[in-house]
Parts: structure tokens; sequence; C-alpha cells
């Protein structure tokens, strides 16, 4: 406890008044009383202690036995017993002030040599600050301690200053107290470690610790005298370095540590409630997002036969309005879902090899023909970007894809959209490169940007809202996309002007050159006629869009109902029958997995050779996986886009023409 000093010093003891008291003949030789003037003439006959204070006291509150001893007799006899001085408490009120105050009065009593009569001399002292102070420390003793205690590490003496009643405590007092410790451990310690805990006690490992720290503390399970055991924490401070001397106290954190434990478990069900949760929402998502997809994908391919059918040019219209408020759903179901499963952590990002030359393919496949349809000059400029590099190269894709293609929607016919490289920095084998993304579009206002991160955020100009439809998820996602690949991002745009998109991110640098896929322009001259291929596909509707989408390039298709029939088919067939297998993966009587890893096992040429295609309404990064680690070649998500299907088979069965 840190004490002010100063404070200290303003409640010194304040002398009230004195009188001397002729005990043997009863009368008064002298009463004063500070501040108040000299009452001995009109106090002289007056012995009894309490009525001489009554002149400066309206209340007074001493015991019984107090009075009496500060009574002539008893301080007579008190004498003859050998005590020469008494000193006593009780408090009271002052006239004058009304302050109510502690009061000591110290009786020195002696003889006076030729007389031999005695004499008594009383000074009353304020020790209100004295009293206050400790009683504040016993209460502070009682709640907050065990006990207080001084030891002195030159000779081993100890002492306990004070302690709280019921609690164990080691020896009062005594000269050797490495010993006494021991004892006490002995006695009460609750651990099987007792040797250990005896040595951190002892004064030669307490002053070794004070060396290098101000405060040593150890912890130790007691028993108590009611047989509980409690959690004792037990501290060390130096009083006097030089002197060695040092100030030991003990407090009881049992209720502390029971508590902490309670929170500690608390955090745990709480978390262990949170990954249940998170599993039943990804779980809710994933039958969410194939209970959509599997429908979708009637409406889309269904449109797109019809579409190719189609001879009359309104009907064709209403045909394309559809395809385009489908695929605009689509986008929206893969931003919520993207979004979902971004803010639940569910969202991991892979480590794989991209060059650059797949990256500046894939957008200028993906964003060009939009670019197109509305005129816009489009220049990509990746030339500061490391020819290989490693990424999660959808999410990495995906980032630009969104910034792109919002460029583009907001860019009026003939204006110019930018996609620019700038190298910052190397670390090692990490390369910053900052990417903008810049248009000469309609542009944002200053109050929308603060919010342009936000999920569903939109301008809140009406006009533009139903002028340039977006689900106002884009950029949410990307944000936490970039900040997910440690990278930043800032936007600058003004109504009118355009925007301005910045990008620095890191990317780690792969000195191997990674096999480039088949161009989908090659891919399109593969000749897939008189290829046969089993479908494996429970829905209905998806079964005839598919089998009409193949076998409009000449494709053999033979149908499968379920994994188990897929499986009897392959069995029940030649080897080299079916050039590839289409699989769905949720199906009755037996998963696509299933069936994908049955077929792998069989004893038979072709098992480990036929390309197994899955086409599924399963879109998570994990559904993926699981398929390739089933023994699938490719995973191809619902909705299917005719071409993606034609143009994977190509890749795996086709023939040039």
């Amino acid at each position: 406890m840190i004490i002010d000093r100063g404070l200290d010093q303003k409640g010194t003891d304040a002398n009230i008044g004195t009188s001397r008291v002729n005990l043997t003949q009863r009368y008064v030789e002298s009463v004063k009383y500070n501040g108040l003037g000299d009452f001995t003439e009109e106090l002289r006959e007056e012995a009894d202690y309490r009525k001489r204070i009554e002149k400066i006291f309206s209340e007074i509150h001493m015991t019984g036995e107090t009075y009496a001893d500060l009574q002539p007799e008893a301080l007579m006899e008190a004498y003859w017993q050998g005590e020469e001085m008494i000193s006593r408490y009780y408090w009271a009120k002052r006239r004058d002030t009304d302050d109510i105050i502690w009061v000591r009065v110290d009786v020195r009593i002696v003889p006076q040599l030729d007389t031999g009569d005695l004499f008594a001399f009383y000074n009353n002292w304020d020790v209100t600050h004295e009293k206050n102070r400790d009683r504040m420390m016993q209460l502070i003793i009682e709640f907050d301690y065990d006990y207080v205690e001084y030891i002195c590490l030159q000779n081993g003496h100890f002492e306990i200053m004070a302690q709280e009643k019921s609690s164990m405590c080691p020896s009062a007092r005594g000269t050797d107290y490495d010993a006494d410790i021991r004892d006490y451990l002995t006695r009460v310690a609750v651990t099987d470690q007792l040797e250990a805990h005896i040595r951190a006690m002892q004064t030669e490992e307490i002053r070794r610790n004070l060396e290098a720290e101000p405060l040593y503390i150890q912890e130790i399970d007691v028993r108590e005298s009611d047989g509980s055991v409690r959690r004792k924490m037990i501290r060390y401070t130096y009083m006097d370095k030089q002197m060695g001397t040092v100030f030991k106290s003990c407090v009881d954190i049992e209720d502390i540590v029971t508590e902490e434990k309670k929170k500690q478990e608390r955090l745990e069900r709480a978390i262990e409630e949170t990954e249940r949760a998170n599993c039943a929402k990804s779980e809710f998502l994933a039958h969410m997002s194939h209970d959509i997809r599997t429908p979708m994908n009637a409406i889309i391919g269904m449109t797109s036969v019809a579409r190719q059918e189609c001879q009359d040019e309104t009907i064709c219209g209403y045909l394309d309005k559809i395809k385009s408020s489908s695929e605009f759903l689509l986008g929206l179901i893969n931003d919520m879902l993207d979004i979902s499963r971004i803010e639940s952590g569910n969202l991991n990002l892979k480590s794989e090899q991209m060059s650059r030359k797949t990256f500046g393919t894939a957008i200028n496949t993906t964003i060009g023909p939009l670019m197109e349809q509305k005129n816009i000059t489009f220049q990509c400029d990746l030339q500061h970007m490391e020819e290989m590099i490693y990424t999660d190269a959808v999410r990495f894709k995906q980032i630009f894809f969104n910034l792109l293609s919002n460029a583009a929607k907001y860019t009026p016919e003939g204006g110019n959209v930018w996609l620019l490289t700038e190298r910052l920095r190397t670390e090692e084998n990490v390369e910053w490169v900052r990417f903008t993304v810049r248009d000469s579009g309609i542009g944002m206002s200053e109050e929308f940007l603060e919010h342009a991160f936000e999920p569903f955020s939109q301008e809140g100009n009406r006009t533009l809202a139903l002028q340039w439809q977006g689900t106002g998820l884009g950029l949410a996602i990307v944000k936490k996309l970039v900040v997910m690949m440690h990278g930043t991002i800032e936007i600058h745009s003004k109504l009118g002007e355009g925007t301005g998109v910045i990008l620095d991110l890191p990317l780690t640098i792969s000195g191997v050159d990674a096999p480039e896929k088949m161009p989908q322009a090659v891919m399109a001259k593969q000749n897939l006629e008189g290829r046969r291929v089993l479908l494996a596909e429970d829905n209905e509707i998806n079964t005839f869009v598919a089998r009409r989408i193949l076998e409009s390039k000449g494709i053999i298709v033979e149908h499968a109902e379920n994994g188990k029939r897929a499986v009897e088919m392959v069995e029940q067939n030649p080897e080299g029958y079916f050039d590839a297998i289409v699989m769905d993966i949720r199906m009755p009587v037996m998963s696509g997995l299933e069936a994908a890893r049955q077929i792998r096992a069989m004893s038979r040429t072709d098992a480990q050779t036929v390309p197994i295609i899955a086409m599924t309404a399963n879109a998570y990064e994990e559904d993926v996986s699981q398929s390739l680690a089933a023994g699938m070649n490719a995973h191809l998500a619902k909705p299917i886009e005719p071409q993606v299907i034609l143009d994977t088979l190509a890749g795996y069965i086709g023939s040039k023409n």
C-alpha cells in the first residue's frame, strides 16, 4: 500500500488540552484547553476526569471500565501496582466545532518528593487520524488479505502484523522463517510438488527473485480449518532493500480462480455453439445453393435450348430477357453465398500457381465482350506483374471481374476503361503490385463513397439505380477478399467524372512456369461427334437439358438415374465403351462421389482413365475438393453454360476436325 506522507503529516496527533491533579488531596492544580483557555479556577475542586472534559465535549462516549480507570483512586492503585503511565481511548463530540473525534488520554503519575502526594498529569490528544487509519488497515486485512507479514532476510526473523481470524496462517512470529514456512506448507499445502513450493518460498529464493523484479508472486492451494481447499496468492516485495526487510501478503484468490474457470467454460461453450451455428449455417447455405441452382439450371438450360430452336424474333427477344434475368439472379445468389461465407469465416483462400498470361486471357475473354457491347475502349496493361505468381486464382480473378464489370456497367457507350499495374516493391519472394481500375463513367457522390464497401449499398439516386441494375455486393466482396489477401483498397470518384479503384496486393513470386490450359478457341475446334458419354442425373428437366446440349454436337448419350445405376452401366459394358462420364453429385440411392470412387476402384484398364466430370449444384470450394478427391477430373457448377460443358469434354475426349 502506498501512503501519502503529506496526508499522514496532516493527521499527526494534536494536543487538545492538559491538566494536573493532586490525586492525594483531590484538587486540580491546572486545567488548560487549547484554543479555549484556562479553566483552573472554575474546575479547582473537580478531580473527576469526565466532568472536567465536559467543558469542551457535548457528548462523551467512554466505557465504564475506561471511566473507572481514570478516577483518582484507580490511578493511585495503579501507581502502587507499579504503573506510572496509562493510556485510554474514547470518542466524543466537540462543543465548538461539532466534530466527532477519537481521544487518547495519557496519564503520567508521579510523587511529590517533599510531601509524598501523588500527582497525575493528563494529556488529551486528538487521535482521529490514527484510529481511522488503523481501523481502515484492519478492514483491508479482513476483506482483502488472509495475513500480512514482516520478514527480515538478513536474520530470518518474521512477524505477522495482521491476519484474518478464520484463515490458516503460519506462526505469528519467530526467528527462523525458512523452517517455519516449511512446517506451515507441510501441514496445509495441497500439492504433489511440495518441495518445489517450499524452495520457492525460502529466503534465498525470495532474495534472488526480488533482485530481478520488484514483486515476487507464488500461488498454492491450501487446506483451510474447515477442510476446504482454496487457492492462495503469496506476494513479496521489499520494505527496505538495504535492511533486507520484506513485506509479505497472502490473498485468497479461490473465488477469482473459480470465476475465471467459469468464464473460460462459458467462452468455450460459446465457441462451440458458434461453431455449431456456423456448421448449421454452412449446411443450410450448401442445401440452399443446391436447391436454387437445380431449378436455375433448368431455367437457363431450357432457355438456351429454346433460343437455339427459336424462329420468331419476338419470342427470341423474350427468351433473351429470360436469360439475362436468370444470369442476374444467379449472380445475386453467388454474391450472397460468397459474402455469407466470408463473414462467417468459412471461405479459405488457396495458394496455386497462375501465370500472367492466363490472368490476362481470362480478363479479355470475360470482360472483353462487355466492353464491345457498349463500344468501350478497354486498355489492359499487366506488364508490371510477374510472369508467374502463387495466389487463389479464382478469387484473384473474381476481384477484377467484379471491378471491371462495374466499370463497364457504369461507363456510357464510347467511354474508356483501364486496368493498369505498377510494381511498388519486392520483399524476399513477395512482390507488391498496385492495380488501378479506372473508368470514365458516371462516378459516385462523396456521400456514397463512405458506404461503398458496405453490403447491399447502392447510390441513392433512384434514376441511376434503375438505369444500372446491381446487387450492391460486388464491392463488399472485393474489399473482403483484398483484406483476406493482406492487401489494401481505396476508391476515388466524383459524380460525372468517373471512378478509380486502387489495389495494393502482395503477390508471391513463382519461378516455375505453369502448364497452360487449352484455349477455348482451340477447344471449339475439337470434334465430339460419335463420342459416347454416360450422363448420371436424377432430375428429369436437367437430364433433358444436358442431353439436348450434348446431342447437339453429335455425342451419344446414355442415361443413369442415380450413382448406383451409373456404376452398374460401367460394369456391364466393355472397357472403353464410355468415352466420358458426366456425374451429378446429389442423387438418390448412391451419390455421385461414391459412384466415382467405386468406378475408380474397378479392376479394369479404363477405370483410371475414363474422364469423370462433376456437373452439380454443389458450388463451394470444398465441393470441388471433394469431387477431385473422389477421383473426378473436373467440377462444373450448375447452372451449366452449354459451351462450358462442351469445351470441358473437348479438352478430354475431343479429336481435331
